[in-house]
């Protein structure tokens, strides 16, 4: 479910608790595993994962941009635990494919693929079971939603009893594409005029590591 438009979040904290109250409204009571998709991903899905106490982890995603203007995104590569995932938008990848060829493409993606491993390995203990749990997938907001369904695709693969998708932010358009392959989806501001993510915070600063590593500590689980 999508709610109308507000002014926005003073920084990723505030919106993740803004979600969690959200989820606690909507989703029936239960035991949840929250990931986080790294690394913007992670404030949001620890404020969740407090509001319904959850077990809490982080899932490794990069989006593959197209080499002129990396912010459009051809596809995403997710990696948890020993699994990874793909995913293409077959539009931008067959127009990306004729303008810059197979080579750049291919070139681009091991480069992103030798990052998602390095990000991966270093987040590796914060990677609980999934099969049979109630997932919740958390990221700091949905543009194209390429690494969200990267994640999905990677996620449905352990055989996990349900999943949701939650984001603070997202265009109406992408809350219905990512109905179809998740049980759910719950986005708490869904603009009409959807702008880039960061301009839904006032604070969208990079998150780094050793933040994630606190939070993902502190939850202790």
């Amino acid at each position: 479910m999508a709610h109308q438009s507000h002014q926005g979040y003073r920084d990723r904290s505030h919106a993740g608790a803004a979600l969690g109250m959200a989820l606690a409204a909507e989703l029936p009571a239960g035991e949840y595993t929250v990931l986080g998709l790294l690394r913007g991903g992670v404030p949001i899905a620890a404020e969740v994962a407090r509001s319904l106490d959850a077990t809490l982890g982080a899932l490794a995603v990069r989006k593959l941009g197209v080499p002129s203007n990396p912010e459009i995104a051809f596809g995403a590569i997710a990696s948890y635990g020993a699994s990874s995932g793909r995913y293409l938008n077959p539009e931008i990848h067959r127009r990306a494919l004729r303008y810059f060829g197979e080579s750049a493409l291919e070139t681009l993606e091991t480069a992103a693929t030798r990052e998602l491993m390095s990000l991966a390995e270093q987040f590796k203990p914060f990677a609980p079971p999934l099969q049979g749990r109630h997932v919740i997938l958390c990221d700091d907001g949905i543009a194209t939603g390429a690494t969200m369904m990267a994640a999905l695709d990677l996620v449905w693969r352990l055989k996990p009893g349900m999943v949701v998708v939650a984001a603070p932010v997202a265009p109406s358009e992408l809350v219905q594409n990512l109905a179809y392959p998740a049980d759910r989806v719950v986005i708490d501001m869904v603009p009409g005029d959807f702008r880039a993510v960061g301009a839904y915070y006032q604070d969208f600063g990079p998150v780094e590591r050793e933040e994630v590593l606190r939070l993902l500590r502190a939850a202790g689980n």
